[in-house]
């Protein structure tokens, strides 16, 4: 039977530490086939690659050869500038440009409801921690996967990346989160920054469960095609706008793919009144 397929990087090491939590919750046998080591359990396999994360495009592709498996979930480290110590969850994929990894105007196929899950349990997990979690706008590479998937990030410093509390916190929401049935309405997010604070809010006390997410710094890049295709391939229900940051046109984008696509557009101030 197909499986979950978590991939980590030997390059990565948030996804060494993760890999390593996660081997502590599951009993697996570790396998060598040509360049790939492997570790499988009765609950999930394991992937090691040597390559980046974020440079593995069509790696569903080529792990296909070796086991059967119908979900992807990307172990690894999110860096950013301002030190913040965070958990994220995203799905890839670029817009306009594709500065780190993937293709211009390419989109990974997104496990929304997993990624639903484990926000829930993860956010829930860190509220003792100086950890906090927010989901992440689309961005980076491999945006070439067509297996359902998504990023499940430690951020943002080496430090953080070898918390190893942080680590089984992440690992143990990460198998919870494969093992859970919610029930969610899956969306598209339009608005709002990097790390979408109003898709954010919704994702972790409403019904809906976002997949991909185009924040204010993607408007330019938006076309009818692009957010239609992000839609389809989301496989999702509603779009939802953060409404404070979209302008006029962005707005008649959205409405228009909605007409078209026979769904309908909701503002982020009604998706909060469907709460859990």
């Amino acid at each position: 039977m197909p499986t979950k397929l978590v991939i980590c990087s030997k390059k990565d090491e948030a996804s060494q530490n993760i890999k390593e939590q996660l081997l502590n919750l599951v009993q697996a046998d570790r396998k060598v086939k040509d360049n790939f080591e492997f570790y499988i359990s009765d609950r999930i396999a394991i992937a090691e690659i040597e390559e980046r994360l974020i440079y593995a495009d069509y790696i569903d592709q080529k792990l296909s050869k070796y086991l059967s498996f119908d979900e992807i979930l990307f172990a690894s480290r999110h860096a950013s500038k301002d030190g913040r110590k965070i958990v994220t969850t995203h799905v890839t994929g670029n817009a306009g440009r594709a500065d780190y990894g993937g293709k211009v105007y390419s989109l990974a196929k997104p496990s929304a409801k997993t990624m639903k899950n484990f926000s829930i349990s993860v956010a829930k997990k860190l509220k003792d921690t100086e950890f906090t979690f927010t989901l992440e706008a689309t961005h980076h590479g491999p945006s070439e996967i067509k297996t359902p998937s998504a990023f499940y990030e430690i951020g943002s410093t080496e430090k953080e990346w070898r918390d190893a509390e942080i680590a089984f916190i992440v690992a143990k929401s990460m198998l919870e989160a494969i093992e859970i049935d919610g029930d969610w309405k899956v969306a598209i997010g339009i608005g709002g920054t990097h790390y979408v604070p109003r898709q954010t809010e919704i994702e972790l006390t409403t019904i809906y469960a976002f997949a991909h997410n185009f924040p204010k710094y993607t408007f330019e890049h938006l076309t009818p095609e692009f957010v239609k295709k992000a839609y389809l391939l989301s496989e999702a229900e509603i779009i939802i706008i953060d409404e404070k940051s979209t302008n006029s046109a962005i707005k008649k984008l959205a409405n228009s793919v909605a007409e078209e696509l026979g769904t309908k557009v909701l503002k982020s101030k009604e998706a909060k009144k469907h709460k859990l």
